[in-house]
């Protein structure tokens, strides 16, 4: 068990690098890691049998950061946002689009009760 100092606050990594948000960079890392994590390798290569780390990283970097076009676009930053909430929570909500803001939980529930509000109220 460790003790803490009263006063004091913690910090992890994240809040170290100043990370706070999820790049396509970090989600490359991230893959990278869990590949080599559940590989049966017992260190770390570029290159290992038949598969290629630095391809792996530039496919997953190039699938976010190159989109083949304005929808491509719109998915891959809803993508990021959904992963940035997943990872630092629901905290960072001035960072997301107001499409994403709009589809939170509780913005979905408050426009189906105002819908049934007006729907009870029209059938009066």
């Amino acid at each position: 068990m460790t003790m803490h100092k009263p006063g004091l606050v913690r910090v992890n990594v994240a809040q170290i690098i100043k990370m706070d948000r999820v790049t396509p960079r970090s989600i490359a890392y991230i893959a990278c890691q869990v590949r080599f994590a559940l590989s049966s390798v017992t260190s770390w290569r570029l290159v290992d049998g038949d598969f290629d780390y630095i391809q792996f990283w530039k496919i997953i970097v190039d699938f976010f950061e190159r989109p083949p076009g304005r929808e491509a676009q719109r998915r891959v930053n809803r993508l990021l946002e959904w992963w940035t909430r997943k990872v630092f929570g629901r905290s960072r909500r001035e960072d997301l689009s107001d499409a994403t803001k709009a589809n939170m939980s509780v913005n979905a529930l408050a426009r189906q009760r105002a819908h049934r509000d007006d729907t009870s109220f029209d059938s009066n």
